[in-house]
């Protein structure tokens, strides 16, 4: 798939006036922070209306399994596999805990964007009663975007 047509598809549905989401996975073999980086930025600038990241884990049996520690540093803890905590690590990025530090400079640029904070607003007036919802459990959602901080 080309990135030109992955952006012409996005446009077309937001012109159809449907939501576009986005699902990426970060942290596939091969992977370097600097690609990462460029991803972010493509992202970004396809004015999604939504976004979900997961985090690449190698499941058993999956194609990449049988060689996953020949590409990087792979933790076979089973409670950790659910695509919620990076068990793999490419060669290509430092550290599990800077690989973690991309992923929520990620999601924070992502959500902080001018134009998707627009977008938040407008889908917020249109249904009252989700910002009634939002302003009743706003300490929750504090602190769940307080996780999303980048160390300084």
């Amino acid at each position: 798939v080309l990135l030109d047509d992955v952006r012409d598809t996005v446009q077309r549905i937001q012109k159809a006036g449907l939501r576009a989401k986005g699902l990426f996975m970060m942290g596939l073999p091969g992977e370097t922070e600097e690609s990462i980086k460029r991803t972010s930025d493509f992202i970004i600038s396809l004015g999604l209306d939504d976004m979900n990241m997961a985090k690449f884990t190698p499941f058993p049996g999956a194609p990449l399994w049988a060689n996953i520690r020949e590409e990087g540093e792979f933790n076979e803890d089973w409670r950790l596999m659910n695509c919620l905590n990076f068990v793999f690590v490419s060669k290509g990025i430092s550290s599990r805990v800077r690989l973690d530090q991309l992923y929520n400079e990620h999601v924070k640029r992502f959500y902080s964007d001018r134009g998707w904070r627009k977008k938040f607003r407008r889908r917020l007036w249109q249904h009252r009663k989700s910002l009634l919802y939002l302003l009743r459990h706003l300490p929750s959602f504090w602190s769940a975007k307080n996780q999303f901080e980048p160390d300084k």
